[in-house]
């Protein structure tokens, strides 16, 4: 039972893996312009992955069946490369942009304001903010030059 949540866990994962770095880019169209974001912290990451070494440890230890073993193993390399190797990224598009893998059509945009400590804030109709944390100063003004410019 357990080497089933195991295989659906690492199928979610792939499958997040793919939308992310080859699906996104072909949705809704022709991608205008692609921007590397900051990444969250990665401690989370680590401690999933010591959870994971310390039931590898103990498995061994009460003699886990190899398929398990192997199962684990792969949890531990998907989650080390969907957190340290696979990068997150704004992608703007003609008719919306990508943001946390979500779409939100311009339509829906009432504002894009840049804050003192270059984040950008992209404010959605009914009250919603995203606070976008561009990864290089020359990507900021990339961006900004694709909304349309500073306006006073």
């Amino acid at each position: 039972m357990i080497n089933l949540f195991l295989f659906i866990g690492i199928l979610l994962g792939l499958g997040y893996a793919i939308y992310d770095q080859v699906l996104m880019p072909r949705l809704k169209g022709q991608t205008r312009l692609a921007v590397e974001l900051q990444r969250q912290s990665g401690i989370d990451t680590w401690i999933s992955v010591g959870l994971i070494v310390i039931t590898i440890i103990q498995g061994i230890q009460t003699g886990i069946s190899a398929l398990t073993l192997f199962l684990l193993a792969f949890c531990i390399i998907l989650a080390v490369y969907l957190s340290f190797f696979r990068s997150p990224r704004l992608l703007l598009k003609e008719k919306g942009l990508f943001f946390a893998n979500f779409y939100f059509p311009y339509e829906k945009i009432q504002g894009v304001n840049l804050s003192a400590d270059k984040i950008l804030v992209i404010d959605l109709h009914k009250s919603k903010r995203l606070l976008v944390r561009i990864k290089h100063n020359e990507d900021i003004e990339k961006v900004v030059q694709f909304f349309g410019g500073y306006k006073a």
